[in-house]
């Protein structure tokens, strides 16, 4: 049983170090994806607790290698479902400052009738600070909404 236990905190151990250089690690064996540094400290780990726990069992050791075996095979297999998941995801575009217009935002700084002001608005969960101009002076703190592109730093707000 020892030596499961300790294939088991090995494989913990690995998997803790593929966590931190897990890139450089990776690209060194280059084996794919089933031979990520990932995949086989999964393998490693989940073999050695899941033999352990069958050797406790007394099983004999054909079914306690062939349970770790299994287990760390499905357990590899998911880590590699999981990594090939997380990789392939895809990501929204960046937002451009053309994509805001009907925002609504916040006045940072006063916006004078013929001057600029500063505008806080938040585009896809990120707050976006932008100069802004209006047609009335806008105090700060006042809530507004985008209705125009002057430049990629500059906005044309209204008051709410």
């Amino acid at each position: 049983m020892t030596i499961y236990l300790v294939l088991g905190v090995a494989g913990l151990a690995f998997l803790l170090v593929s966590l931190l250089a897990g890139e450089f690690l990776d690209g060194v064996l280059h084996l794919g994806d089933w031979f990520s540094s990932a995949a086989v400290a999964a393998f490693v780990s989940a073999f050695g607790f899941c033999a352990s726990l069958a050797e406790s069992a007394d099983l004999g050791t054909p079914a306690t290698l062939g349970l770790g075996a299994v287990a760390g095979a499905l357990v590899a297999a998911l880590t590699v479902w999981l990594t090939r998941t997380l990789k392939d995801g895809a990501t929204d575009q960046t937002p451009r400052t053309g994509d805001i217009i009907g925002f609504d935002g916040v006045v940072v700084s006063t916006i004078p009738e013929a001057g600029f002001g500063v505008v806080n608005i938040s585009v896809g969960g990120h707050l976006t600070r932008l100069n802004a101009r209006a047609v009335e002076t806008i105090e700060s703190g006042a809530a507004v909404t985008v209705v125009g592109v002057l430049s990629p730093t500059a906005v044309s707000v209204a008051r709410l």
